[in-house]
């Protein structure tokens, strides 16, 4: 990577960093820019980090024993360590999404969620142009221009978390209801 793509990179973070800081406010009802939690989730967002942990040294363990091998991969390193993070961020969400930790006692769920569809979309159009276009795949190696793509699997993985729970909540609520109509209470 040239000077001009390292701070390509640089300014890319620092916006982002921004971004998060000024949506932050608005991720939350309350205006402020710390999502609240009881106890209960911070302990089941504390096991989800502990197993997400657990994922992302298990695949650094497998990109050890493949850099020993010295088998060369027909994709780029950076895309092979944002892989990682993309698998334990899956199972981070997973994790939490699946033991109502995921969202806080303040988080503004509606707004979020059409920020996390507009920014996976975004992500998801932008892979598909460097598919149409050519560029995903240079000289035979998978680009770095793929962690755009990853990163809108992330999201989109996170998407389909939250369907699966509310369908899960949904026949769970069904079932209770059909629990009381039979007792008669």
């Amino acid at each position: 990577m040239n000077i001009y793509g390292f701070l390509g990179f640089v300014c890319g973070v620092a916006v982002s960093v921004l971004l998060v800081w000024v949506l932050l406010r608005r991720f939350n009802t309350d205006g402020k820019t710390k999502t609240e939690y009881d106890e209960r989730q911070k302990v089941t967002r504390g096991v989800g980090f502990m197993y997400a942990f657990y994922v992302l040294a298990a695949w650094v363990v497998v990109l050890i024993a493949i850099d020993m091998m010295e088998v060369k991969l027909p994709v780029t390193d950076t895309v092979l360590y944002f892989t990682g993070i993309v698998v334990s961020g899956l199972f981070l969400s997973w994790y939490c999404i699946m033991h109502d930790a995921y969202w806080g006692m303040n988080s503004n769920v509606k707004f979020y969620t059409r920020f996390l569809i507009a920014i996976g979309a975004l992500n998801i159009i932008a892979g598909i142009g460097e598919i149409v276009s050519g560029d995903m795949v240079v000289d035979g190696v998978l680009s770095n221009l793929f962690i755009n793509f990853e990163a809108g699997i992330l999201i989109l993985g996170i998407g389909v978390f939250l369907l699966i729970k509310k369908h899960r909540d949904g026949k769970d609520s069904a079932e209770d209801d059909d629990e009381v109509t039979e007792s008669g209470i």
